[in-house]
């Protein structure tokens, strides 16, 4: 990716390696359940010297990014704190499919003279002060990019460019063996905590007693064990049935609750407002 310039400030390497025992035990209890992903990304965060960063799914399909946890180490106190993911506007094209635990740092990307990079990040940079911009690139499935996106107020130093590099192996192995479905309820309680991070949907009471969004039987028998907690393979198996059934039917039910995603689904469905008595709701 080219070299690395300039200095990381006053802090030494060893400052920074002492922090990544405690973030990386944060990282791996949060992907076990026991922590919030927010605080875990907070204390990688602050283990690598980091001043913002943000947790990333991005869908393939349409190039759309959720944020799944972002700490911003001021934003109280600026006017522009991390609110946007700047990785596929910033490194383009390249971005798309990129090879799990690569890492991608802006200043590389920049002193490219080919470089046609969206000035949307370098604008941010300016406002805070930043000058470095570094992704870590967790995962990348036929249908969504997982990722983390570092802004540090200084250059990165060789030495720390090479725990970077050193701890994204560990980040994206336990990225992998996280707990199932442990993105969809993050993204579920920022919206409960008023932080969205999804598009915003109409609300449609799925499974009121008027059935209004006029699901099938079957359609609305899915919709129950997903409200369940139930996985897609999860159903499959419960109701004895294809996940190809399965999933055809999700997608019938996404156009008719006017939702693009099982992950917006599922939102629908755990909203406090969809709570029904479920031991009136007939299904069968």
């Amino acid at each position: 990716m080219g070299s690395v310039p300039a200095k990381f400030g006053d802090r030494t390497s060893d400052l920074v390696a002492s922090g990544l025992v405690d973030g990386v035990a944060n990282w791996c209890e949060a992907l076990a359940g026991g922590v919030s992903l927010q605080a875990a990304l907070r204390q990688l965060l602050r283990a690598v010297n980091a001043e913002a960063g943000m947790l990333v799914r991005t869908h393939r399909s349409d190039v759309r990014s959720v944020g799944i946890a972002t700490h911003d180490a001021r934003s109280h106190s600026v006017e522009r704190p991390l609110r946007l993911s700047y990785a596929d506007s910033f490194f383009g094209p390249p971005m798309r499919m990129p090879r799990t635990s690569s890492i991608w740092v802006g200043s590389a990307h920049a002193d490219d003279a080919d470089a046609d990079c969206d000035p949307a990040l370098k604008e941010w940079q300016k406002s805070r002060g930043m000058k470095e911009f570094v992704v870590l690139v967790l995962s990348g499935g036929p249908a969504t990019r997982d990722h983390i996106e570092l802004h540090f107020s200084q250059y990165l130093t060789p030495d720390v460019l090479g725990m970077l590099k050193a701890l994204l192996p560990t980040l994206a192995r336990t990225w992998a063996a996280r707990q199932v479905g442990l993105v969809t309820r993050t993204v579920v309680n920022h919206r409960n905590s008023g932080r969205p991070v999804l598009p915003e949907t109409p609300y449609c009471p799925i499974l009121g007693a008027t059935n209004p969004a006029r699901l099938s039987r079957a359609e609305f028998r899915v919709c129950l064990l997903l409200s369940r907690g139930l996985s897609v393979a999860g159903i499959s198996e419960e109701l004895q049935l294809s996940d190809a059934t399965i999933r055809t039917q999700l997608r019938n039910t996404y156009a008719k609750a006017n939702t693009s995603s099982l992950a917006e689904l599922v939102f629908l469905l755990l909203s406090p407002k969809a709570a029904i008595d479920f031991a009136d709701a007939r299904c069968a």
